[in-house]
């Protein structure tokens, strides 16, 4: 008998099994069901020692969302304009809000007019009520959509909305009260309808403006894979969403919106301080190693030019959605100088653009453990404020970056006889001769 070479007369009772890696879909499932325990009793400790997150001592949840509520109740009030005024947003917040009464952070209005318009109506609602609204709904439609990627592959027995629910994305999503998680699931359904709904994708893409700095690859993919009616159907929702909200807002807000842009580059990106190490970007890592500005800049500037490169390769070699998405997601977040560690909802959709494709073709140990650190980097980038270590973030965005490409590559080389290392693994356990019976 030759070494490599299957044994004709084996007994079934000798036939290898294969092995399954330690990191699976029930050793995930758990984990992230003990993640949302945890989750729930933070929130429970919490809500318990602030008297119900009442406590103004302290800095309770929904401190970004204090932002929103604020813009909301004070362009009712006084008119969208003032929403830029730092000052009356500062008074809104420590009347209204959750930030600590003794604080000395600055929550600016930082957004556009088109965000404006949406959270326009959040201060009709009590501060509370309107939180919990605007959470579960956002909540909902981001698990909805990163699910929908994974398309009938996964069946509700599964429970794979424990792994979404329970992400540290999520966590530090609701915590802060953020709007990460509408960002990433439009994104999310563009690239899921941009084959059969290809108009609904532009609509998607489109209200992305109500953050403009993640939306700006959408643009680049769509003229590499040549989808005219999607890109027509975004640039019409762009300028009517953006006509709608100047109409509304005022034209005035526009160059207020800009100004507000210059204090955010100077006072939290380009001397971020102890905001460098919750942003997982390029440019933060540099800075916080004690990096110049500039320098800083053209680390950041070498690095998106790679990743968009990167990004055009994957969508014009394949027409795989989980993997468009997920390269999508990833260059978005190393193409972007302004992130944060609630954003990392994107990094999530990444991760599941990869699960959906892995769950057709198999994923090998290494890409299961890229993707299990991608899960977790929100965990590190929320305490690492305090603990001050070195960022990593960028680093675990470009190893989900090469892991992408190089299933890329695989895919369009060899489609569905795509053999992943985990597959050539075992195929090469099954060609051992088997060990006879003792």
């Amino acid at each position: 008998m030759h070494q490599g070479k299957i044994m004709r007369h084996q007994h079934p009772s000798q036939a290898i099994k294969p092995q399954r890696h330690w990191i699976n879909a029930d050793t995930v499932r758990m984990g992230s069901t003990a993640m949302l325990l945890l989750i729930l009793a933070l929130f429970s400790i919490g809500a318990w020692v602030s008297d119900g997150f009442t406590d103004r001592r302290i800095t309770g949840v929904g401190s970004d969302f204090s932002v929103f509520w604020g813009a909301s109740y004070i362009a009712l009030h006084d008119g969208t304009l003032q929403a830029y005024d730092l000052n009356r947003m500062m008074a809104v917040i420590h009347q209204f809000g959750t930030l600590a009464s003794g604080s000395d952070r600055l929550l600016p209005w930082l957004y556009p007019p088109t965000f404006l318009l949406v959270v326009l109506p959040l201060a009709l609602l009590p501060f509370w009520p309107s939180y919990l609204v605007f959470m579960l709904a956002t909540g909902l439609f981001y698990v909805k959509a990163t699910l929908g990627l994974l398309g009938n592959r996964v069946m509700p027995h599964h429970r794979a909305w424990v792994t979404v629910v329970g992400s540290p994305a999520v966590f530090v999503t609701v915590l802060m009260g953020q709007n990460s998680m509408l960002t990433a699931g439009l994104a999310a359904m563009a690239v899921t309808w941009q084959d059969k709904r290809p108009v609904l994708a532009g609509v998607a893409i489109g209200l992305l403006a109500i953050k403009p700095q993640l939306a700006m690859l959408f643009p680049i993919v769509l003229l590499a894979s040549r989808a005219w009616r999607t890109l027509a159907s975004a640039a019409a929702t762009v300028l009517g969403f953006a006509g709608v909200s100047i109409a509304v807002c005022g034209w005035k807000t526009v160059p207020a919106f800009l100004e507000s842009v210059r204090w955010a580059q100077e006072n939290m990106i380009d001397d971020g301080g102890a905001s460098w190490y919750v942003m997982p970007t390029f440019l933060a890592a540099a800075r916080a190693a004690g990096l110049g500005v500039s320098v800083a800049h053209a680390i950041q500037m070498t690095a998106a030019i790679i990743a968009v490169g990167a990004l055009v390769y994957v969508w014009r070699r394949i027409s795989d959605n989980g993997l468009r998405i997920a390269m999508l997601a990833t260059a978005t977040m190393l193409t972007s100088p302004y992130l944060r560690a609630y954003e990392l909802t994107w990094l999530l959709v990444a991760v599941a653009g990869v699960v959906s494709h892995g769950t057709r073709f198999g994923l090998s140990g290494r890409e299961r453990f890229v993707l299990v650190l991608a899960w977790l980097l929100p965990l590190f980038e929320f305490v690492n404020p305090l603990c001050k270590l070195p960022q990593i973030g960028p680093l675990v965005f470009v190893a989900m970056a090469v892991l992408v490409v190089r299933r890329a590559t695989m895919y369009a080389e060899h489609g569905a006889a795509l053999a992943s290392p985990l597959q050539t693994n075992l195929r090469a356990r099954a060609t051992q001769p088997a060990k006879p019976n003792r």
